[in-house]
């Protein structure tokens, strides 16, 4: 078999490539050529930036397609090839003779002269599902054998600056057989980017791929799996990994962990009954079965959002929660009477309706030990909707409140009802207090 090794070599490059990336190639060559007759080595130039790396790449595919080479492999010119690359890819394909592309693990070579494997990445990818769960940064980079004629098939945009690195792995994932495994076929030089006219920021990569990333999961479900210390992976459904809860998720941690843990130094009844009024995509549900023991969680969705209503039934299930979790539906309502007026001096409008059901009404006998509230500014509207269940009851109350109304929480709604403030956490438009009765003090 023949491999090729290509290399576009842009602005600010050259010394590069005579001094590190060439040398490279060269002793991994004379070290083991693993499974190949041949190793060819294709400097594209573009030192004047007119052509940009996709285009140089696509070039040299098609030459590699014409010369017969079975495996390409990508190597920018400020990376180093190891020395064994070839030898481990040889195991590798010998092994599992259908892959199409195989990729190692990233390994950075710090300032220091030192490698350094990227931590956080997973050591092996076998489908395109666990592929789209890890953040791109973490999952895959250029540096791959990669078998030629599917490479040059499917080729780089050469319409994108950045970002066409990623929109070709995805190709390749939907496509082919692909594969990440425990091997280290190079080491990517931090802090050495080319310049020119399209050359691109890490900040402008990251921007370009999670629109992509975004597009990707739209298309197959994908499940972001965490261990949590409690025996069985937790599962969430990923759909936009740019939203804060679900980023936690692939970074593998349940979003919002410092309110978490002062949750349970708070909530002391064994076995809590939780009422949870906005239960968004489930984070806070699937954290209190596995670490508080609940008997029973009651959620109460004011007002869901589609997409959030579909995954937080997905997160529900997926973690085998749906005998623990009830959902409390309102009544159908009645035809609305008609509204109070109230004048404000210069004209007459309808007083305020709040559309939030009251969990008086939904809950006139379970017995409540916490009640959490997130309800997007109608939080006190969900407090007085449960007055009588706060008071026959005497829950935790852990409740976040937007900025305007600090004041009718902390000053108004504790004072009346025999509450006071055991912690909080700040966030910026909203603070999540936690609220205990001042006789448990």
């Amino acid at each position: 078999m023949k491999c090729a090794v290509i290399t576009p070599v842009g602005p600010g490059h050259e010394a590069l490539f005579e001094q590190v990336c060439a040398p490279s190639v060269a002793q991994a060559k004379a070290f083991d050529m693993g499974p190949f007759a041949e190793v060819h080595h294709y400097m594209m130039d573009d030192t004047a930036g007119r052509y940009g790396r996709s285009a140089r790449r696509n070039e040299a595919l098609q030459r590699a397609v014409a010369e017969g080479i079975d495996w390409v492999f990508f190597l920018d010119a400020d990376d180093v090839l190891t020395p064994n690359a070839f030898e481990a890819f040889g195991r590798v394909i010998a092994a599992e003779p259908e892959l199409d592309v195989v990729w190692g693990l990233i390994c950075t070579l710090e300032p220091t002269g030192e490698p350094e494997l990227r931590e956080g990445q997973p050591a092996t990818l076998d489908s395109r599902a666990e592929y789209l769960a890890v953040a791109p940064y973490n999952a895959v980079q250029i540096g791959g054998f990669y078998r030629t004629g599917l490479a040059a098939r499917i080729g780089f945009d050469t319409a994108l600056d950045t970002g066409e690195d990623y929109k070709f792995y995805c190709r390749l994932w939907a496509e082919a057989r692909c594969a990440k495994r425990p091997e280290i076929f190079f080491l990517n030089k931090r802090g050495m980017h080319s310049t020119g006219p399209r050359s691109a920021t890490g900040a402008d990569w990251s921007r370009a791929v999670t629109l992509q990333w975004r597009a990707q999961l739209a298309q197959v479900p994908v499940w972001a799996e965490f261990d949590d210390g409690q025996g069985t992976p937790v599962r969430m459904r990923l759909t936009d990994p740019a939203d804060a809860i679900q980023h936690s998720f692939v970074e593998g941690r349940f979003y919002g962990a410092e309110s978490l843990a002062k949750l349970e130094k708070l909530v002391t009844a064994e076995r809590p009954r939780i009422a949870e009024v906005g239960g968004n995509v489930g984070n806070h549900l699937v954290w209190y079965a596995r670490n508080l023991a609940p008997e029973k969680i009651y959620l109460l969705e004011p007002k869901p959002m589609q997409s959030e209503a579909q995954l937080l039934a997905e997160n529900i299930a997926a973690n085998g929660l749906d005998t623990l979790v009830e959902r409390l539906r309102p009544a159908p309502a009645e035809a609305p009477a008609p509204m109070p007026m109230i004048s404000t001096g210069l004209m007459t409008a309808p007083a305020r309706r709040s559309e939030t059901p009251a969990l008086d009404d939904l809950m006139t006998k379970e017995r409540i030990d916490l009640v959490r509230i997130d309800a997007k500014g109608m939080e006190l509207d969900v407090l007085a909707g449960a007055a009588d269940l706060i008071a026959r009851d005497r829950p935790v109350i852990w409740i976040e409140v937007l900025r305007e109304n600090i004041m009718g929480f902390a000053q108004g709604w504790c004072r009346k009802a025999g509450y006071r403030i055991a912690d909080s956490t700040f966030a910026a438009s909203s603070t999540e207090y936690f609220a205990i009765p001042k006789e448990s003090s």
